[in-house]
């Protein structure tokens, strides 16, 4: 600790070394009415120095996320900044005023834990997955190994035939109708469908190149597709490009993609169908495209997936319904071989 000692003026002061500069040794110099009050300060800006050597970033959690948001909002998409700043006044409130090196793996843990009673397992690990990436790129010191929920498997919808031809009736001439055909019989997205324009349409092809989102400062962009994968060009058969008339500002689907989800749940409801999303539409294609023995990579191609674990999740989906079906019909023989050997014997 540093002493004071006591100036001509009556003041007192107290040094802290702070380094070697040239060659000389150099102070910090704290003067105070008092002894102990110059001490104070001066001890005061050691341990402040000790806590920035042992790690130099002060600011909060919160801080962190901002600036993490600000550094990577012009290498990921709109809809993805917006995204992240949804998780930075949602998730983990509990973590979000602590200093960074405050931060300790058991308060990430028992946020982690209060997350979870309340939200799923795909959601807490997307948490942690931003929070990670957050730490490490100002708290690298902090190695995180939290223990996750465990990950189920996504509880999809494929839409039957019939449910398709009752929605695309129901909403014959309208808006969503265009939106229904595209998402169901192209495999579009919901953002894809609202981006295209009638400049996209030649023959019977739709090029996909654009989709519209949330921008970081509300409203909708248009902007690229996400991957390489997002870009793709898809044939469809007449009677649905016949359905494709544009509006007269050239767009196909002329509402905004918040749009299409409620009037898609009011089709839903009218039609009396359960509730999947819009996006469940893109599966029905997947499915029939597996039943014709379409390879997959070409299914994946036609969809804009990356990686074939949606269409993993649609074919188990798929085998789930058949098993069904065939235990159904396991049993109804099972009863009928009963009533076979019963009734001999009851004669």
């Amino acid at each position: 600790m540093a002493k004071a000692k006591k100036l001509p003026s009556g003041s007192w002061r107290a040094q802290v070394f702070i380094g070697i500069v040239d060659g000389k040794r150099k102070y910090k110099s704290f003067t105070a009415p008092s002894k102990k009050q110059a001490e104070f300060l001066a001890a005061e800006f050691a341990a402040k120095k000790k806590r920035a050597a042992r790690h130099p970033d002060e600011r909060t959690l919160a801080e962190a996320y901002a600036r993490y948001i600000d550094i990577k909002s012009n290498t990921i998409s709109p809809a993805t900044v917006v995204e992240y700043r949804h998780a930075a006044n949602r998730d983990f409130p509990e973590l979000m005023a602590l200093r960074l090196p405050d931060i300790t793996q058991e308060a990430v843990q028992s946020a982690v834990n209060i997350m979870s009673a309340t939200k799923s397992p795909k959601s807490v690990r997307n948490a942690h997955g931003l929070l990670s990436s957050v730490l490490k790129m100002f708290a690298p010191d902090i190695r995180l190994t939290t223990q996750l929920p465990q990950a189920r498997r996504s509880d999809i919808h494929v839409p039957t035939e019939e449910e398709i031809e009752r929605l695309v009736t129901e909403v014959r001439g309208k808006e969503l109708e265009k939106a229904i055909l595209l998402a169901a019989f192209g495999s579009l997205r919901r953002s894809e469908c609202c981006a295209l324009i009638a400049a996209d349409i030649a023959g019977d092809t739709v090029s996909v190149t654009k989709a519209m989102v949330h921008s970081p400062e509300g409203g909708w962009v248009i902007k690229p597709p996400k991957s390489r994968a997002g870009y793709r060009e898809i044939k469809l058969p007449s009677f649905v490009i016949d359905r494709l008339t544009p509006a007269a500002n050239g767009r196909i689907v002329n509402i905004v993609p918040t749009t299409v989800t409620n009037y898609f749940i009011k089709a839903l409801d009218k039609c009396r169908l359960p509730r999947f999303r819009f996006h469940d539409l893109r599966h029905y294609q997947a499915s029939i495209l597996h039943a014709m023995g379409v390879p997959d990579k070409y299914i994946m191609e036609r969809g804009g997936w990356k990686t074939d674990s949606t269409l993993k999740n649609i074919y188990q989906h798929t085998m789930d319904a058949k098993r069904q079906e065939v235990e159904a019909e396991i049993c109804r023989q099972f009863e009928e071989a009963h009533k076979k050997r019963k009734k001999p014997a009851e004669e």
